[in-house]
């Protein structure tokens, strides 16, 4: 029965590890001050409403770390409500970090037919969105979740998330989520540059007048 029982949790694993979530993204528990990174998201979740699902998803992540898996749920039954509310037409493509994350916390619960269940809500959801792997698609909207995920964790990541802005601006130029984070970033790498009229600081303005011409109020 135990080596039964230890073949399902490994298959289930390597299933797992195909997910673009938190989980499987490089930021995890040696590179991250976890107690800031808390401090952090409950700030952006208060004072930054755009961005509150991605900031309950990321905060989930962390309270599993810390051993908090009833929490980390918690976290993300708030990220789907919001979701749900803010994308009508499109909440399952903004699903699928959030259910990706359900799989991986339940997993980490020992709960492995709850985490297996958020396993077929993912390939059911992106079956018509990709021809690559079962369980994810890499869709603007996961792109730019992972790029402002990676922009709130450490310094190690900016030139990644930049990345991912860009990917998610091919199919999306317009989006102003993925240009101010793309801004953000560009400006923190310029911080890093010491030189302040430095080709990155002309392209994070840049970045920001366009926010500012599509969405005056943000």
């Amino acid at each position: 029965m135990n080596t039964m029982s230890k073949t399902v949790r490994d298959l289930l694993k390597e299933k797992l590890d195909q997910l673009q979530c938190h989980f499987t993204w490089g930021p995890q528990k040696e590179t991250l001050d976890l107690d800031d990174m808390v401090y952090r998201l409950k700030d952006a979740i208060i004072f930054a409403n755009k961005y509150q699902a991605a900031s309950y998803n990321q905060l989930a992540f962390v309270n599993c770390l810390q051993g908090n898996s009833e929490e980390a749920i918690q976290n993300l039954k708030e990220a789907e409500k919001i979701l749900r509310e803010n994308h009508k037409d499109a909440f399952e493509r903004n699903s699928i970090i959030t259910y990706g994350n359900y799989a991986w916390v339940h997993y980490h619960m020992g709960q492995l037919d709850k985490a297996q269940s958020y396993l077929d809500k993912l390939e059911m959801i992106c079956k018509p969105l990709t021809d690559g792997p079962r369980y994810t698609a890499m869709i603007p909207e996961v792109y730019g979740e992972k790029g402002w995920s990676l922009l709130r964790s450490a310094a190690l990541y900016y030139e990644e998330a930049v990345e991912c802005f860009e990917k998610a601006l091919e199919e999306d130029p317009n989006n102003t989520e993925w240009i101010m984070g793309k801004a953000t970033v560009l400006f923190r790498l310029e911080g890093f540059s010491g030189t302040p009229e430095s080709h990155e600081r002309n392209q994070s303005v840049k970045y920001l007048r366009r926010v500012l011409e599509l969405d005056p109020d943000d």
